[in-house]
Order: C-alpha cells, then structure tokens, then sequence
C-alpha cells in the first residue's frame, strides 16, 4: 500500500507540473510589420486578459473601460490594446485605484500620444499624486502633485515628457452628471516640478502640438458665450480668448500643424451633436471659409477627437443605430474627411449591452496611417497566476485520487491472482 501511495503522490505532482507548464506564457508573437493597427472587430470581455505588470504588452494603440458595474464574476476592466492589433492588457494599476465612489470602474486613466505610458489618477486621495505605468517595462512610478484630493489626467502633451491635470479641493463623483472641474497642474516628469494655472473651473485642456500652449476650456461660462475657451501660453501666462461655443473635444483637439482645434457642438440637452473647428492663432485670421465646415456626427460618449491621420482627417468614435432609438448597437472607430465626405469605418465595437465598451481613446499621435488588421489569434498573455494555480491543483488532485484507485485494484488483482504456495 505505501507503493501505491508513493506512486499516486508522483502521478499528482505531475500532474500538477504538466499543468502548470501548458499554461505558462510562451514566447510572445511579434506584432505585424508595418504601422499601429485596430482589428476589424474589437474582442470580446474576457476573464483571461492578463495584467500589465505581469507581460508588458508594449506600445497600445488604444485604452478602454471594458464592461460596467459589478455583478456575479465580472469585474469592470481598464484594457490597452497592442499597436500590432491583437494584443490585450487589462491596466492593474488602474483597476487597483477603483474607490467605492467609482462603483468598481477603473481611477481616471489617459494614454499617452505615443502610446507607450498610462497616467492613473485617483477620485479620492489624501496624498495626491499620477502614477505613470510604462507599457514597455510594466513599471508603474508614482509622482507627487502639490495639492487636491482628486487627481484626474486630462492631457499629454504630444512629445510625452508634460502632463496636465484637474486637481480637485474635494472628491469627485463621476456619476453626478455633471463635468468634474477643477485646477490645473501641469507636471513636467523629468524633474517632477508642478506649475498650477489660475482658476479653479477648468473642465478640459488640450496642448499645443509643440507643447508651449494650452487650449483650456472652462465651466460656468454660458454655451452661448464666446470665451468659453481660451489659449494659455505656459511660459508667460498671456491668455487669448477663442471664439468658439463649443466645447473642447478632447485633449487630441489641436491639430498637429497647430492649423485647427476641434470642438464639439452640443445638443440642448447636452449630448454630443457634431465637430466644428475654429482658428488658435494669435492672430485668428482665418475667415470662416478657411475654416471646414460644421459635421453633425453620431459622436459616441464626450464626442472626442481621437486623432488626426496624415490626410487631414479625424479619428472618431461613431455611434451605430440600433432598433432602441436611446442606445447605440454599436460604435464605429472611423476616418472622418473634414471636407464632409462620407466617415470611413476602421473598427467595429459590438456587444455594448452584455459588456459595455467606454472611456475610449488612442494613442494620437500614432493615427497617422492606421492599418486595419484580422489577426489570427488574440493575444491576451498568460493565465491569471489564481487561475493557473487552481487548475493544477484541481489537475493534481483528480489524477491523484484517479491513479490511487487505479493502482489499489490493480494491486487488489495482483494479489487474489498471485500462485499460492
């Protein structure tokens, strides 16, 4: 019986370390030659993404918030997609940020132009500071900011070397309805060195493309007023007013010849209607008819510009109209041609009712010439350690149990079998 025992034991560990070895991460594939790339089709909620920090994906083309609320074994997740197209990463650091306040959805989070950093915030902090996770290595460094009890990342700078901020005197709630306002701290990360703008009411910044400007829109101004937003030179302090309606749309909004910057027009009840674009110049010589015109879009969530190709279009996230006249069926990541033609789908983003897709943005500075791949198989790293631990005990334990009773009828059998003497 000890033999049989003996043998069992060895048959489990094996069992265990064949398991663990067919579900260890192999080398990863190289990302397709060429330039960043989206898939035709987005892939789908998985439990099996893995982290960041435990096999860097290197540079994303996008981050995203996949799924909403918590319910029985889901878990909303922050997740950067591979600029090859086929790679997944949830960002852990993100999701280790979610406050009760947040509802389980992963802290304030923003990509870099280049694609390669994630900034993380905090909706509620008592030591405000952005953590900074490197795509390349995994690493995440924590910077302090001088002041707020809420740190939300709101622009990158186009060179990836400055980073502004809202910093909040208070916890911010995202769910009020309202746009969340506060100061601005723009953090040059070389020296970690913080310059704070005046005013407390700043709802979004955009940097210029050679970083010394900032577009910077603020609330409380009437939507019918005409300095709504205004360019802040970041060495002097001269401010010039803009005169736009709009709101800003998004921190890709300045175009990178510095030509243009994006609005988005509002709906009376707020949604997103379409872009115009108006004129940064000191100067603002350009006439209207310099200008393109005005596009009513299907612009999904804040009606962002995601970013700008080589040809003179934007990127942007389009909403598809399904037989619910509330609710989108699907998104669309699309070229729009700013001289009206027809917008021209890139990607597709579907099951928005099962595992809602939002929070969507790109690296921008990357758009230039997107590819559209089909990959042949999704990239999601290696099994999560709980998930691999558990199916090699659960492989372990059953060939253990199933070898014992193997072993105890066969010896059963060598026995009543064996010549009596």
């Amino acid at each position: 019986m000890r033999v049989v025992g003996g043998l069992s034991w060895v048959v489990g560990l094996g069992a265990v370390a064949l398991t663990l070895v067919l579900t260890s991460p192999g080398d990863a594939a190289p990302a397709e030659p060429g330039g960043p790339a989206v898939p035709r089709e987005l892939a789908a909620y998985s439990h099996l993404t893995s982290s960041v920090a435990s096999s860097p994906p290197g540079a994303a083309v996008a981050l995203f918030q996949h799924g909403w609320g918590v319910e029985l074994l889901d878990f909303p997740q922050a997740v950067v997609l591979g600029a090859g197209g086929d790679a997944y990463r949830r960002v852990d650091a993100a999701e280790d940020r979610a406050s009760a306040a947040s509802q389980g959805d992963p802290a304030p989070m923003l990509l870099s132009p280049d694609g390669t950093k994630v900034a993380v915030g905090d909706h509620e902090t008592a030591d405000p500071d952005v953590v900074v996770v490197d795509l390349l290595t995994g690493e995440a460094t924590s910077h302090p900011l001088p002041t707020g009890q809420s740190v939300l990342p709101v622009a990158w700078s186009r060179d990836g070397t400055t980073l502004a901020h809202l910093l909040s005197p208070e916890p911010t709630d995202p769910y009020t309805g309202e746009r969340v306002a506060g100061e601005v701290g723009v953090l040059a990360l070389g020296d970690d060195s913080t310059d704070l703008l005046p005013g407390d009411d700043v709802t979004a910044v955009a940097f210029s493309p050679d970083g010394t400007e900032l577009a910077v829109e603020r609330a409380g101004t009437p939507l019918t007023a005409s300095a709504r937003i205004s360019v802040v030179h970041l060495a002097s302090g001269a401010t010039r007013d803009l005169g736009t309606v709009g709101v800003l749309a998004g921190p890709a909004a300045w175009s990178p010849d510095g030509r243009l910057v994006a609005t988005t027009t509002l709906e009376p009840s707020g949604a997103p209607a379409g872009l115009a674009f108006v004129d940064p110049s000191p100067s603002g010589s350009s006439s209207t008819e310099d200008l393109p015109d005005p596009m009513e879009l299907p612009l999904a969530e804040a009606g962002r510009v995601l970013g700008w190709t080589d040809a003179g279009e934007v990127v942007a996230l389009l909403g598809v109209a399904g037989d619910d006249a509330c609710c989108a069926e699907a998104y669309e990541l699309s070229r729009v041609p700013l001289d009206g033609a027809a917008p021209q789908p890139l990607m597709r983003i579907s099951d928005l009712q099962g595992y809602g897709v939002g929070r969507f943005q790109m690296a921008s500075a990357t758009v230039g010439d997107l590819r559209v791949v089909t990959p042949g198989e999704v990239d999601r790293g290696p099994w999560p350690p709980w998930l691999r631990g558990g199916l090699a005990l659960l492989a372990g334990l059953f060939a253990w149990l199933s070898s014992r009773g193997v072993l105890r009828r066969t010896s059963s059998a060598a026995r009543v079998t064996a010549p009596q003497r």
